[in-house]
């Protein structure tokens, strides 16, 4: 059974939305699916193209991959920010013109005094820790030096990504390219459209309703 692991990483409210605009994303629910309908003694094969996305949803999605051992995992061409941290859930080969990324985690939109930003980047630093945590358990490699490799937003062909530990070995097949940019596809501005879109649907059906209620009132 296979998994594509494509577009953002999002949460499951997102993924409406996201099927509205009918841009891919990959959510901790397709996870919880996929293992709830794997056939017994199937294994699961998580195919990753994905530049990233939401730093909470890749945490979940690796927490399920990780505690399971019928998974395997294939880079097929990116696996970037949140995307690499499910490429550490369990045994992982990449394209040999695949690449993986990591870096430190970042916040959206901030605002507040100089205590909430204070807040807020001892809040990043943490996540950074916690995110750190995965990539020496795969690797093997001190934290310290993890740590680094994020803060210098590293990028690592299929060899080196071998040689540094973060994947088992290169696979064999070609990969589809994505999206490197490592930005979510869904701007506030679509989601405010979807909004909009949302409430005229739900404006109309309420109104079909009534219709409906007046009519059985009068018998028609």
């Amino acid at each position: 059974m296979i998994l594509k692991i494509n577009g953002d990483i999002v949460g499951n409210d997102w993924k409406e939305i996201y099927d509205w605009f009918g841009i891919e994303c990959s959510t901790p629910g397709d996870v919880q699916k996929a293992l709830a309908d794997l056939p017994k003694g199937d294994r699961l094969q998580v195919k990753i193209n994905s530049g990233g996305g939401e730093v909470m949803a890749g945490q979940e999605m690796y927490t399920m991959l990780r505690r399971r051992n019928d998974v395997d995992i294939e880079v097929e061409s990116l696996a970037a920010s949140a995307a690499s941290v499910i490429a550490m859930a369990g045994h992982c080969t990449i394209s040999p013109i695949g690449m993986l990324m990591i870096h430190c985690v970042s916040a959206g939109r901030v605002s507040g005094n100089h205590q909430d930003m204070e807040k807020m980047a001892e809040t990043l630093r943490i996540y950074d820790e916690a995110l750190a945590g995965a990539y020496a358990a795969k690797t093997g490699r001190p934290r310290d030096e993890i740590l680094k490799l994020m803060n210098e937003e590293t990028w690592l062909t299929a060899e080196r990504a071998v040689e540094l530990g973060f994947v088992d070995g290169i696979s064999e097949d070609s990969p589809m390219l994505t999206n490197a940019s490592g930005m979510m596809a869904v701007t506030p501005e679509m989601v405010k459209e979807f909004q909009a879109a949302k409430a005229k649907e739900k404006a109309a059906e309420e109104e079909k309703e009534n219709l409906l209620r007046d009519l059985d009132k009068y018998g028609v």
